[in-house]
């Protein structure tokens, strides 16, 4: 056996860490869709194993029955979300750790704007369900308290590692461009 050659494991590790920013935006980009799409289509738990498909049968047949295809699709895309929104993070950290990149701000605005997003637009009414203006919110408190107040927790995260990584980037381009900065002052 070949004494250089590095075991499994650390290669998968070092090409996560090589491709961090993709595949956490794949993953986060992957879960945030189907997860929404589950979530608006109307199923809830009470609903595993039932047809909650509200368009016609058509001419080509799933592989699976129908009943089964959100509880799936619900399994799969909310890890893929927490493991993307983490890599994210994780990503964003070791910038701020260890230097700041085009890529690394990159990353920062899509946390920014997630975590903006679904904190202002998306949960900000948490006591009532009556008081929430879209179908969708109500959706989301259909999968209980604990969901909707872990998500909207997840969303403030986020947003303080977006916003504190987008600062520092800020600050580090106002440092080394401080032509640019003369005129907004």
């Amino acid at each position: 056996m070949n004494q250089n050659r590095p075991l499994p494991l650390n290669r998968i590790t070092r090409y996560v860490m090589t491709h961090e920013a993709s595949l956490g935006t794949l993953l986060a980009a992957y879960g945030a869709f189907y997860l929404a799409a589950v979530i608006m289509g109307g199923w809830t738990w009470a609903d595993w194993g039932m047809d909650v498909f509200t368009f016609p049968h058509t001419a080509i047949q799933p592989v699976m029955p129908r009943g089964f295809i959100s509880p799936i699709f619900f399994v799969t895309s909310l890890p893929a979300m927490l493991i993307g929104i983490a890599l994210l993070c994780d990503y964003c950290v070791r910038e701020i750790r260890f230097g700041l990149t085009v890529v690394g701000e990159r990353v920062a605005i899509l946390l920014t704007v997630f975590g903006f997003a679904y904190v202002v637009v998306g949960a900000w009414p948490l006591q009532a369900v009556v008081d929430m203006p879209w179908e969708w919110q109500k959706q989301i408190m259909g999968y209980g308290l604990g969901f909707a107040w872990g998500l909207y927790l997840l969303g403030l995260l986020v947003l303080a590692i977006g916003g504190v990584s987008l600062f520092l980037h800020s600050r580090e381009y106002r440092r080394r461009h401080p032509e640019v900065s003369v005129g907004l002052a």
